[in-house]
């Protein structure tokens, strides 16, 4: 077997690495550009890889695992900064003067 048989699969690897890499800097624009070309990478492989391929397989799942860590830590600090902001504007509306409300009734005649 030559070494190209497992190129695509190194080359898949690579992409999720730098996907891992993009996720890290928050830059998400650039992760959906890539994923759109794995897909279009993945496409093209046969549905049984070589033997060759399986270092770089391995590596390539590795690599997913930890994106979809990474993502979900994102996620998770999302969701703590939205509880924080909601919390602030509760304890700001709480120091806000009390408004009078004011009946309504319209008086026309």
């Amino acid at each position: 077997m030559s070494g190209g048989d497992a190129a695509p699969y190194e080359m898949l690897a690579r992409s999720i690495e730098r996907e891992l890499e993009l996720v890290g800097e928050g830059r998400f624009d650039e992760v959906a550009t890539l994923q759109a070309q794995r897909a279009a990478l993945i496409s093209t492989l046969p549905d049984v890889p070589p033997a060759g391929a399986r270092p770089a397989l391995q590596r390539a799942a590795l690599m997913s695992k930890r994106v979809e860590i990474e993502f979900l830590r994102y996620r998770e600090a999302l969701l703590l900064d939205l509880a924080n902001l909601r919390q602030v504007g509760r304890a700001a509306r709480g120091y806000a003067p009390h408004r009078q409300s004011r009946p309504n009734v319209q008086a026309t005649a």
